[in-house]
């Protein structure tokens, strides 16, 4: 039956705003918004920090470094025209005693039609702002777990957490003390198979470890592992700080989970049309679920029609491209792949392969 003329599926949607999405790719919250430490209000001051945070902002939607793209560099001196609004923050307050850093944090928010249309321009593909979720785990050279390094100042998973959202990515920070020392030692080794349970146990997609020594007096140094779809990366990265060596390998990440994505985005040979088949679906709230994550991934161009047979749900779309689909739909972990039927020879141009996925509670 056609979901535009059931009752049944009308209640559904109904309920479906209202129950609880969970379980999916991470949605960046505000991704066209940067705060910047400046000295004073003055001109010159907000107009050197825009240029920044508009880079910021382009390289946080495209996941790569544009700075030497021509279109952009013309256009960072212009920041202010892509700008739809700002203020001024002033520092909270700070303790007796606390040195305080003088200055002010200003707030800028870029219109994302006018920087979307810059990255079209330039020819640069937006990543989808639902992202994987990253486990990030750091350990010292005495395979120790690091919890709140001194150049993170105040809160260190706050600060961490703040880090990934500037670099356009969704972190998971498990607290140091909670986990045994096996965990530890596999860390510091870069042993992403021994810490495939905890990525499982913690429902995250991509796992990013460091094996770091160094200190703020002499700088840090590390090397890097990123595992993604059961691909593991390696780099080693420098840095003075602890938070400028953290924010290099976050940005690094992020350049290469944006690398793999455009690479299945670039296997797509154009629009496609595809039947989906979910077996397992109990309950108004998993069809709402499942139906709202369609509409709102981006790879989906339009819904056709649904069918219910008892728990099972057959689903007609038509889709940007069938990699990039694939991709974002991975990430969302109700949903587990099956297999994939394709279409008989000799039929009917309008018939669709089917994929068919396993609805997980």
């Amino acid at each position: 039956m056609k979901a535009a003329r059931s009752p049944f599926l009308a209640l559904v949607t109904l309920l479906g705003l209202l129950a609880a999405m969970r379980g999916h790719a991470v949605r960046l919250t505000e991704p066209y918004a940067v705060e910047m430490p400046v000295a004073s209000q003055a001109a010159a001051e907000r107009q050197a920090a825009q240029a920044v945070a508009l880079s910021l902002v382009l390289e946080r939607l495209s996941g790569q470094r544009l700075d030497d793209q021509p279109l952009v560099k013309a256009a960072l001196p212009k920041a202010e025209s892509y700008l739809q609004q700002f203020a001024y923050l002033q520092p909270p307050p700070v303790a007796a005693g606390t040195p305080v850093t003088p200055g002010w944090r200003l707030q800028l928010v870029f219109s994302p039609a006018a920087v979307n249309a810059l990255l079209d321009q330039a020819g640069v593909p937006l990543w989808p702002l639902d992202r994987p979720r990253v486990m990030l785990l750091v350990a010292n050279e005495k395979a120790q777990l690091l919890p709140a390094p001194a150049s993170v100042a105040g809160d260190a998973p706050v600060a961490l957490q703040q880090l990934g959202q500037q670099r356009g990515l969704p972190l998971l920070l498990l607290e140091p003390a909670a986990q045994d020392l096996t965990v530890a030692a596999a860390v510091q080794a870069l042993d992403a198979a021994a810490l495939q349970p905890l990525l499982a146990e913690q429902k995250a997609d991509v796992m990013l470890l460091g094996s770091v020594t160094g200190n703020d007096q002499g700088g840090w140094r590390g090397d890097w592992l990123l595992q993604v779809a059961g691909t593991e990366s390696r780099f080693p990265l420098k840095a003075a700080t602890f938070a400028g060596l953290a924010d290099a390998a976050l940005r690094e990440a992020a350049a290469r989970l944006a690398a793999h994505y455009r690479q299945g985005a670039t296997a797509d040979t154009g629009p496609a049309a595809l039947r989906l088949q979910v077996d397992g679906i109990r309950s108004y709230a998993a069809f709402s679920q499942l139906r709202q994550q369609l509409e709102k991934t981006e790879a989906v161009q339009r819904i056709d029609n649904t069918q219910i047979s008892g728990t099972t749900v057959i689903i007609d779309l038509q889709v940007k491209g069938r990699e990039s689909f694939r991709q974002l739909v991975a990430l969302y972990r109700p949903l587990q792949w099956r297999e994939e039927i394709p279409v008989p020879p000799g039929s009917d141009p309008a018939v669709r392969p089917v994929w068919r996925y396993q609805w997980s509670e």
